[in-house]
């Protein structure tokens, strides 16, 4: 079984989405490996919450950079920062991503931005760390892509999130071909209802939900994400799904 501080030890990680529950998680796990993270999101006060938790003992192994990844301007400040600060890349992890309504309930503004959000960033985020694994010549290079099993479900009023997830579905499992040449890894992650902010009820009722095995805890899917990023090279996790004992299925 490989160790995580072994294999993770000085690489260089971009997680999108890091102020959330899973990008927390994943961050924190792997600084706690070796690995220098560079964590995005959306709200400044959130990520550096996540950084100065992480760094409470002192190291400088994370660093926080706010941005909109739904447009250029946000894409192009993340990968500047990975350019400055971890000075190429090894790993993505893209687990940024934003709930939506159905579809007759939200204007064209509303559905374009959950599209934008949840796979236009992970298409662009994906081709921008790969360029970078290219450039540094690695052949562990990674990239990991956090979907969901809501495609499989299809429940009703997740029409356009499961337009953005199956379409990151899609994307990571064919790329992943197009990626073996370049001895470059993609997995995709699938989990069901996870214990974060995303969930439409308050964190009471997340506890509640998440005692009874309906909701999954976040380092959880964590523990999954470092499974695929551990493996051995020429071992390819290619997709990865995990859910709660009790998933909700309509």
């Amino acid at each position: 079984m490989a160790n995580e501080n072994s294999v993770l030890a000085g690489k260089r990680v971009l997680i999108t989405g890091g102020a959330g529950g899973v990008g927390r998680a994943v961050a924190t796990r792997m600084v706690a490996a070796g690995a220098r993270v560079l964590i995005t999101d959306r709200e400044e006060m959130a990520l550096r919450s996540v950084a100065d938790s992480i760094n409470s003992d002192g190291s400088a192994a994370i660093e926080t950079v706010t941005a909109d990844l739904s447009g250029s301007t946000g894409l192009t400040r993340v990968f500047e920062r990975v350019d400055d600060w971890l000075g190429g890349l090894d790993i993505l992890v893209a687990c940024a991503g934003v709930g939506s309504g159905p579809l007759s309930e939200m204007d064209d503004a509303g559905w374009r931005y959950v599209i934008e959000s949840n796979l236009s960033s992970y298409v662009a985020c994906t081709k921008h760390a790969i360029d970078r694994i290219k450039a540094g010549g690695s052949d562990e290079g990674m990239v990991i892509l956090v979907g969901s099993i809501s495609v499989h479900i299809k429940a009703v009023g997740e029409s356009v999130y499961n337009a953005a997830k199956g379409g990151v579905a899609s994307f990571a499992e064919t790329l992943r071909k197009e990626l073996i040449p370049d001895r470059i890894r993609l997995t995709l992650i699938e989990p069901g209802a996870i214990d974060t902010a995303m969930q439409p009820c308050s964190a009471e009722e997340r506890k509640s939900l998440r005692a009874a095995h309906k909701l999954l805890p976040p380092e959880e899917v964590a523990e999954a994400i470092c499974f695929a990023a551990t493996r051995p090279v020429g071992v390819d996790v290619v997709t990865l799904r995990i859910e709660p004992l009790d998933q909700k299925v309509h």
